[in-house]
């Protein structure tokens, strides 16, 4: 399954557009990604072969229906969705910080450190991706400021 997922993303990166006089762009970092992904999926293989260990395809754990994990898999999704169907209109410097604001807490982590790190990471994210890769982030309102 990691190795479908690995080709899943190294051919998806591949169809990103490149950016005219920049030797890196937006499909740079998902290259990356898929190449370690699928070089792990094969060490995984190889090593699962040599013990001769059989084991089936897909395995459900005991805890993947208790209410606790539900919740963390429901928070996840619902960051997905929210950032999808908001960060056209508030842009990403305001979506992220509170998809990750929600993820932390959902840990349980401190307000306090959940906060700086939700706006701390947030703000390098989009440091690396918009002003390093230029990969075009949407700035929704804050579009007046952008920089």
């Amino acid at each position: 399954m990691l190795l479908i997922g690995a080709l899943a993303l190294l051919v998806y990166a591949q169809t990103l557009p490149a950016m005219q006089g920049q030797q890196f762009g937006p499909g740079v970092f998902p290259t990356l990604v898929g190449a370690g992904l699928g070089i792990t999926a094969l060490i995984l293989t190889i090593r699962g072969l040599a013990a001769g260990r059989r084991q089936a395809l897909v395995e459900i754990e005991d805890g993947l229906f208790d209410p606790r994990g539900a919740r963390a898999v429901a928070i996840v999704l619902g960051g997905v969705v929210f950032y999808l169907l908001a960060s056209d209109w508030l842009g990403f410097l305001i979506v992220a910080p509170l998809v990750l604001l929600a993820l932390f807490r959902s840990q349980r982590v401190g307000w306090v450190t959940a906060i700086v790190v939700a706006v701390v990471g947030s703000v390098m994210i989009h440091f690396a991706f918009y002003s390093l890769l230029r990969v075009p982030l949407p700035w929704g309102i804050l579009t007046p400021i952008a920089w």
